[in-house]
């Protein structure tokens, strides 16, 4: 599945206007879609009556509602249309709302009578604002959109206050039952909290043409089980462990331990065949006990357990022999790991995956990830990343995708940005994901996502490959852990036993 940001559904309806499918044919299209879907929702529904309301702007998202309202009076509708904003301004809308006029549609348009008309509609359908809208709205609208009542709501292309380029919505914003989104599910709708207030999204052929959008610049997918299908290659029958690549996990300290263990753990479930571990000696057995396929190199710590800087050769001596090398999971963030990560990041010549502390110790010498000749992932959840790009938790959340999208055009590192609608970015393209669910967040679940993302690329999968195969399989194994244990009493670790019975899965599907 494509997403499309509004910029980019601009640009294609621009493009399909240009090769003799008009703007006019376009809302012609999207009304009929509309209409036909508004009749689907109500035969499956137990409403008795017919009357529905559409609450229209001046734009065209009123047009695409005169349209439809223009075939669901000829299907015995009751049709009354609120002008929340008056005439419509677009030439191709105000064409629309002329040949609407004369029939026997109810034209409303003081508050009032509106909120009156909503209260005994059977049908709500919200055209205000279409993908455009930005900010917050106004009072007089928030009131219309809370008025009670049992009536079905439903949204044209995005509920009203909702801003569908970030997934931010408004105070007041209107909660749709579905959302008939035309062409392409909108970028937003799978951000929160937007995502909250559509409902179920319903999306619906126009006719552009799907050739149109791979002339798109930054291009979004839906990571799903039909994209990671065929990634991972099956195993020849004389194999042997030095064919599945050598991980090296530069985790943990002696008071962060469990981080390590849980990205081995779900690093040797993902089928590395060789994995060294860094380890103090007083914490090897409890790595070992948990993880026995793991080999230990030793390192040395200061009073509080974190690793020193003269650990640094014994690093690198592994390393040129490593397909993959994960930093992070536990480290902590010290002077001395500090300088140790820095000066392991500029000598390591394989693949690099940075987790948690891996990139707290890269703050303030970001053009080190950026000059770097290794292929670099980094998987940080939104303060990480933050950190690392200077500026605040909020800035990010408020346009995730643009923030990832200049960080990767920037670094041409691959980058992994967490939370609900996780993105995974490269230079020229973004996927988001769209399973998981809150039972997930609880520490260590980022530490099992990066040790499989690092299994994978020890394997010698391609980097972009394993990062949104990782991040389908560990939303996979959330809901499946979910389904079991339940959101609240789910663990991490229990994400982990799931992933046997994801492989059959993908394997069976191949």
């Amino acid at each position: 599945m494509n997403l499309v940001t509004p910029k980019q559904m601009r640009a294609l309806e621009e493009l399909s206007d240009k090769n003799n499918l008009s703007y006019g044919q376009l809302m012609e299209n999207a009304g009929l879609c509309l209409a036909r879907e508004i009749e689907e929702i109500y035969c499956k529904s137990a409403l008795s009556g017919k009357k529905i309301i559409f609450l229209c702007g001046n734009g065209n998202n009123g047009g695409d509602c005169f349209v439809a309202t223009r075939h669901l009076i000829n299907q015995g509708f009751e049709v009354a249309i609120a002008l929340l904003y008056g005439m419509p301004k677009t030439e191709i809308a105000l064409k629309e709302f002329t040949k609407i006029k004369d029939k026997n549609v109810s034209i409303i348009a003081e508050d009032i009578q509106i909120m009156d008309t909503i209260n005994h509609a059977d049908m709500v359908v919200d055209g205000v604002f279409g993908t455009g809208f930005r900010g917050e709205l106004e009072n007089r609208l928030k009131k219309i959109f809370a008025v009670k009542t049992a009536a079905i709501r439903i949204a044209v292309d995005v509920p009203s206050g909702g801003n569908c380029a970030t997934g931010a919505v408004s105070d007041g914003v209107f909660t749709a039952d579905y959302t008939v989104c035309f062409a392409y599910k909108k970028f937003g709708m799978e951000q929160y909290p937007l995502k909250e207030v559509c409902g179920n999204i319903i999306v619906v052929d126009i006719g552009i043409p799907k050739g149109y959008y791979d002339t798109l610049e930054f291009p979004i997918k839906v990571i799903d089980k039909e994209l990671v299908s065929g990634i991972i290659p099956k195993r020849k029958t004389d194999s042997h462990k030095g064919n599945f690549g050598r991980l090296l996990c530069i985790t943990g300290s002696e008071q962060m331990t469990g981080a390590s263990i849980m990205a081995c753990e779900s690093a040797v479930r993902c089928g590395v065949g060789l994995l060294t571990v860094t380890s103090s000696i007083r914490t090897a057995n409890s790595i070992l006990t948990r993880v026995p396929e793991a080999m230990i190199l030793s390192m040395e710590t200061d009073e509080n357990g974190f690793y020193l800087e003269k650990n640094f050769d014994k690093i690198i001596e592994q390393s040129n022999k490593a397909t993959a090398v994960l930093i992070g999971c536990g480290l902590g963030v010290t002077d001395e790991t500090k300088k140790l990560v820095r000066e392991v990041i500029k000598n390591i010549r394989c693949p690099i995956i940075l987790d948690a502390d891996g990139i707290n110790c890269m703050v303030d010498c970001i053009d080190i990830i950026k000059d770097n000749k290794s292929e670099v992932i980094i998987t940080p959840h939104p303060a990480e990343f933050a950190r690392l790009i200077g500026c605040r938790t909020e800035e990010v959340q408020s346009d995730r995708l643009a923030s990832a999208a200049g960080f990767t055009r920037e670094s041409n590192a691959t980058l992994v940005l967490k939370g609900a609608g996780t993105i995974v970015a490269v230079s020229d393209k973004a996927y988001v994901n769209i399973n998981g669910n809150p039972g997930m967040s609880k520490g260590g679940s980022g530490d099992i996502l990066s040790g499989m993302i690092a299994s994978f690329v020890a394997q010698g999968i391609k980097s972009e490959q394993s990062a949104i195969l990782s991040v389908y399989m560990h939303g996979r194994a959330g809901d499946l852990a979910a389904t079991k244990y339940s959101q609240q009493a789910m663990l991490p670790t229990d994400m982990v036993q799931e992933l046997p019975y994801l492989f059959n899965e993908l394997e069976m599907s191949n």
